[in-house]
């Protein structure tokens, strides 16, 4: 379905500069490498196992099953967006990217341009495995020489842990948005659930806590989350599942094998090589919550953004796109200075919209290419 508003704005992007100066360049690339793009959690449709829409439309955010619903559900296509008003304007999710590759970085479908779907639930072991599988096909259509990735936010954790085992040819690795040393927001969200839209409802910590996912996008366990009411570090284990009953943090459920699979996780993704063709792309212009304060021997989870006159805001917070800290943005091992771009958006979620991000990701593939 073609939307008239999204249609319009995209083509007045591409019909500037640098937008020109891009296509240009792409047009006179003549051996380029396929691309495989790899979403994030939430990135791609789920279905249930009667073909209900489990995860992907606009009444998914309103009302329906738990997403962690349907164990035998299957990925069914990269979330384009949520179509708003039909045929006139959709909220974008992935759809502008995958048309600004095509339109002006001149990728093809089906061609030299591939999409991951994978059940974003499972865990980020099992999107690697999944990519593993893509690439292998793609290798098999014919082409030979590398393939680049162009991963957003925790598909940048599959990415990684796909180029941990793998002995294929990876060229460039764009990451947009990937939290390297995990993200406070997967804490928030195991605690309190998440509200992705106004008046939307609520995904419960329950839910989310049943989406091995959320737990792997959890801080490294090098970092000290925990801080006392005077802002000191507190040596509280993020990864004990005792640490999370004493303060009680989460949800009143089973978490130890979570954790567990997120410690191995982090500690494999530590463990392996560096790739060193690699690039970031994100903000680290927001305050951006990274610490959880401790009162009275309780978890206190603090607001998203820092309160005026709030003597522990300068601990809690720090630069990020207000979901990501900077820090953990740049946390890719091996990462060299000048493979660091930035953007300037309003919150972590839009970055895979936003117009700079395509611009810059186009970039960054064209100069692996020439």
């Amino acid at each position: 379905m073609s939307f008239v508003i999204n249609r319009a704005i995209e083509w007045t992007r591409r019909s500037r500069e640098p937008a020109r100066s891009l296509r240009a360049r792409a047009a006179q690339i003549r051996d380029r490498k396929p691309l495989v793009v790899v979403p994030s959690i939430l990135g791609t449709r789920i279905l249930d196992e009667r073909g209900g829409v489990l995860w992907g439309s606009l009444p998914r955010l309103y009302f329906g099953p738990a997403i962690a619903h349907a164990p035998r559900a299957t990925a069914a296509g990269t979330l384009d967006g949520f179509a708003v008003v039909p045929g006139l304007f959709r909220y974008d999710i992935y759809g502008g990217l995958l048309r600004y590759l095509a339109g002006v970085g001149g990728y093809t479908h089906d061609r030299d341009l591939y999409v991951l779907e994978y059940d974003w639930r499972e865990s980020v072991s099992h999107g690697a495995a999944r990519l593993a599988e893509l690439v292998a096909r793609v290798r098999a259509a014919g082409h030979r020489g590398g393939v680049d990735l162009l991963a957003i936010s925790s598909g940048g954790l599959v990415a990684r842990h796909f180029l941990a085992g793998t002995n294929e040819a990876i060229g460039r690795v764009v990451y947009v948005g990937t939290p390297h040393r995990g993200t406070f927001q997967a804490i928030a969200a195991l605690h309190d659930g998440i509200q992705m839209v106004p008046l939307g409802r609520r995904f419960s910590a329950v839910e989310l806590a049943a989406c091995q996912t959320c737990w792997d996008s959890l801080p490294h366990p090098d970092e000290a989350v925990f801080v006392d009411d005077r802002g000191a570090a507190l040596p509280d284990s993020l990864y004990d599942a005792r640490t999370w009953r004493a303060l009680r943090l989460g949800p009143p459920v089973e978490i130890e094998a979570y954790l567990e699979r997120a410690l191995g996780l982090h500690r494999a993704l530590d463990a392996a090589p560096v790739h060193a063709d690699s690039v970031v792309i994100g903000a680290r212009h927001l305050p951006t919550l990274s610490k959880l304060p401790v009162v009275r021997g309780r978890a206190v989870l603090p607001p998203c953004s820092p309160r005026r006159g709030d003597p522990l805001a300068r601990v809690l917070f720090e630069p990020g796109d207000s979901s990501l800290p900077a820090r953990s943005l740049v946390g890719l091992p091996g990462l060299a200075a000048g493979a660091i771009r930035t953007v300037v958006v309003d919150e972590h979620r839009l970055l895979p919209s936003h117009g700079d991000v395509h611009r810059l990701a186009v970039e960054a593939l064209l100069e692996s290419a020439s």
